[in-house]
């Protein structure tokens, strides 16, 4: 116990001082959430409109102001020339002409918004014909607002990044480190010593799961200073997934580790399993969003089981009772991941030997 304590420490000695390796372990992952929290996918659409007057009328002018006030409108005034031209470049979704008591529309049919430009207008000039001729509405609508939880867009991506970078440090630093060490003759160097292999290789997975609570707990602090984001659910829950999870994923590292001959082949060997999980294991979009025939393949993926669980306990406050499939989706991984590198990673090591 003593010398898997030992090399613990040298491994995590060994991580803090390879400046490169906490550059793309912490700091790169840090940085995809400052670019994407601050771009702010979740804010409300601006509609274009442009605006061409000429001497309107009283009732035009109140109902053009009013047409200014809503905030979803980002109003351009022009020339109708200059306007029309800009309707033309797809720079406008809609362009109004105001002559006297006339209003016309122009719209850019390639945009969906313009006929959300169209239905408000019409909205306006309903609201605005009923209350001139004193007509009551036909029914009375009352409404009543209610404390939900919105889920924003940065709520979203902050599990799904943790989940993301364990996933890549997990996977590229064992499959590299080991890879290498097997190319130098460490490996075969070790059998020689009075230190057990699985020692060696406990330490060093002790390591990158320590180091992968560390990145979560960076995640959640910097969600919580700079984008206001809260952990709702247990911190208890949220470590066990984390644990789980990058365990699964060392399996998967110490797998490609095995099978990869040289430095060299460990990137395709990672990047087959690794990218098409970045895009299809909702990081950064909902699988909901995906084809059918797509979400039926992505929600099987390790990383979805990782994602969706840490999104849960995050934003939903969810206990076992909802993660649990989540669970016992990464527990299978995690055997299947762990078995196939004891074959693979055992069968190299003896080879070297």
């Amino acid at each position: 116990m003593y010398t898997i304590y030992t090399l613990t420490i040298a491994a995590i000695k060994m991580l803090v001082r390879n400046r490169q390796a906490l550059f793309f372990t912490l700091l790169m992952p840090l940085f995809i959430m400052f670019l994407l929290g601050y771009i702010g996918f979740d804010k409300p659409q601006v509609i274009d409109v442009g605006i061409a007057t000429s001497t309107p009328s009283a009732a035009a002018a109140q109902f053009i102001g009013q047409i200014e006030t809503f905030p979803t409108f980002t109003i351009h005034h022009g020339a109708l020339k200059d306007e029309l031209a800009a309707l033309g470049e797809g720079n406008r979704a809609a362009v109004l002409s105001v002559e006297g008591n006339a209003i016309v529309a122009y719209t850019n049919a390639s945009k969906p918004e313009a006929q959300s430009v169209v239905a408000i207008l019409n909205q306006f000039d309903s609201s605005a014909t009923l209350a001139r001729a004193r007509i009551a509405p036909v029914v009375a609508i009352t409404t009543h607002e209610v404390n939900a939880h919105n889920l924003r867009y940065i709520d979203f991506l902050i599990p799904g990044l943790i989940a993301f970078s364990i996933m890549q440090m997990s996977v590229f630093s064992v499959a590299f480190v080991f890879t290498q060490y097997k190319e130098k003759g460490v490996l075969k160097r070790l059998l020689a010593t009075p230190m057990k292999p699985f020692q060696f290789v406990a330490a060093n997975a002790i390591t990158r799961l320590i180091v992968s609570v560390v990145q979560a707990a960076i995640f959640i602090v910097a969600g919580l200073l700079i984008f206001n984001v809260h952990v709702v659910g247990s911190y208890l829950w949220l470590a066990l997934c984390v644990v789980l999870g990058s365990l699964m994923f060392l399996g998967l590292g110490f797998t490609i580790s095995g099978l990869a001959k040289t430095t060299d082949s460990v990137p395709v060997f990672a990047n087959l399993t690794v990218f098409p999980m970045m895009f299809l294991g909702g990081t950064f979009f909902a699988i909901s969003t995906m084809p059918q025939w797509l979400q039926v393949v992505a929600k099987f993926l390790p990383l979805t089981y990782f994602s969706t669980a840490v999104r849960e306990v995050m934003t939903k406050g969810s206990g076992f009772g909802v993660i649990w499939p989540d669970l016992l989706g990464m527990l299978v991984w995690t055997v299947i991941l762990i078995t196939l590198a004891t074959y693979t990673f055992r069968f190299q090591e003896r080879e070297s030997a």
